[in-house]
């Protein structure tokens, strides 16, 4: 059994995203994408032990160790490609063409994503799963 696994992300993640509030179109656009950014402030709220277990940074960088956006992107990117549409999470991406900037904010005020000429990954429940 993976850490992942021991840890119950799947099941955590699932909440974090079903307690994200719907936008003013839900209905004609489904469930809110959110950033790996924000998903990873929003599950680190509300299950601060997560980190701890995993004994990383928020963020990662420079630090010993990637941080927590890193490694759940890495995860959530090879359930999707490993399990499909019966993973309950989908992804999307936010192409980096013509902007130069996006800055999201964590805790504190600190810069989660300064300056970035990648794609962006966004994170949502799948429609089909939202109930």
């Amino acid at each position: 059994m993976t850490l992942w696994d021991r840890l119950g992300m799947d099941d955590k993640l699932i909440k974090v995203l079903k307690e994200i509030p719907p936008g003013p179109d839900a209905p004609e656009f489904g469930p809110a994408y959110v950033t790996i950014h924000q998903l990873a402030v929003e599950l680190d709220q509300r299950f601060p032990e997560v980190r701890k277990q995993l004994d990383v940074p928020l963020g990662g960088g420079s630090t010993r160790h990637a941080g927590l956006v890193e490694l759940l992107g890495k995860e959530l990117v090879d359930k999707i490609k490993r399990y499909g549409d019966v993973y309950p999470i989908e992804a999307a991406q936010l192409s980096s063409v013509r902007f130069r900037e996006l800055r999201l904010r964590g805790p504190g005020g600190r810069d989660l994503v300064g300056a970035s000429r990648t794609d962006l990954p966004l994170i949502r429940l799948r429609p089909k799963d939202q109930d």
